[in-house]
């Protein structure tokens, strides 16, 4: 077995243009990546996964010996009551179907077709587990409950996701057993990728200190990458399929926006898909905060994992950047003014006595 590695020379952040930064964040997902080359005649083994991002993990995982099918189309509200014809086909042609627990057609699947599958309960095996819902003081000292715990696009924490990849390796290698050794090495590939994002993830904060951060998401979904990056959320504008939070709790968001109390509004795919999505951006204009967009659902163009999650972490650092850039804080503008009129005093009382030493002279 052969192995490629790929080598990048870390460079700082703030030395690099916002297309550089994006760049440099792809690029580092891949350090050190290390990938089996294996002939083979084709895939043996049919896949049917509920959502793409859950996809891109399971090909980590299962590499080219693995065909796997999206069942959600993108574009689609995730929580609709039905698939479409083709996506049931797909599961019923398919070895095993990986669902995330959470959507409510996934059980009529389960049920139609007779297939093995894994799912949420599957990950929290091995050590997946659910935050408590953005701003839901009830459950914050509560730990991680799988009934009380925030459901929605959990896939995206790091944790989550290596406990993801290790469920859907425990299932290949009881499927194929033969290739154990192979899911195994894709499996340790992955995490060590795992390991070497959150390193970037710890550089990039080091840079633009976002860890320090307080931000209201749109849709509980952005949570988990909030989460991931160490910015506090402190409430959800939507906490479900058309349920908004109360007037007073919009009041409290929007004074807590305009005295910087929280520091950004982020949203994601998901949330464009709902009415919540519209309403963040209003809100961001209303108060001059930044809206900082993520995906969570949708990997148009991005076809794993680590793929969106750097997508995600150079969306952050560029609103960052550029907000520095601007140069918007008005106290640090006013005493550079300040700083500028003071040494124009000096400026000018100095020639006034170097004019009146000359006349003497």
């Amino acid at each position: 077995m052969y192995r490629l590695v790929l080598i990048t020379k870390r460079i700082p952040f703030m030395k690099l243009s916002r297309n550089a930064i994006l760049v440099l964040l792809l690029l580092s997902a891949y350090s050190a990546l290390s990938i089996p080359v294996i002939a083979q005649e084709g895939p043996v083994l049919q896949l049917a996964v509920a959502v793409a991002p859950l996809a891109g993990i399971v090909d980590d995982i299962g590499g080219s010996y693995v065909e796997t099918t999206v069942l959600l189309p993108e574009g689609i509200e995730p929580h609709a009551s039905q698939l479409p014809q083709s996506s049931v086909e797909a599961a019923n042609n398919a070895d095993l179907l990986i669902l995330t627990g959470h959507f409510p057609w996934e059980e009529d699947l389960i049920n139609q077709t007779g297939k093995p599958y894994i799912s949420l309960e599957d990950y929290e095996d091995y050590g997946a587990e659910l935050s408590p819902i953005p701003g839901d003081a009830e459950h914050e000292e509560d730990g991680h409950d799988h009934e009380d715990g925030n459901p929605h696009s959990y896939w995206l924490l790091p944790k989550n996701a290596r406990a993801i990849a290790n469920a859907t390796r425990s299932s290949l290698s009881e499927l194929y057993p033969s290739l154990d050794w192979f899911w195994q090495s894709m499996f340790d590939d992955f995490v060590e990728r795992i390991e070497r994002f959150l390193e970037l993830v710890g550089d990039t904060d080091d840079e633009l200190g976002f860890s320090s951060l307080k931000a209201v998401v749109v849709f509980p979904a952005e949570a988990y990458v909030a989460e991931a990056f160490g910015i506090e959320v402190v409430g959800v504008l939507q906490e479900g399929e058309n349920v908004f939070i109360s007037g007073a709790e919009l009041l409290q968001v929007q004074l807590a926006l305009a005295n910087g109390t929280i520091d950004l509004i982020i949203g994601s795919d998901i949330a464009r898909l709902q009415a919540g999505g519209e309403f963040a951006r209003q809100l961001g204009e209303d108060t001059s905060t930044q809206v900082v967009w993520w995906r969570v659902i949708f990997f148009s163009g991005m076809s794993d994992y680590l793929s969106v999650m750097t997508y995600n972490l150079g969306a952050i650092s560029s609103a960052l950047e550029s907000e520095q850039q601007r140069g918007i804080n008005p106290i640090v503008t006013y005493a550079l003014v300040g700083l500028a009129s003071i040494l124009a005093i000096f400026a000018i009382a100095e020639a006034v006595l170097l004019l009146r030493k000359s006349s003497i002279d």
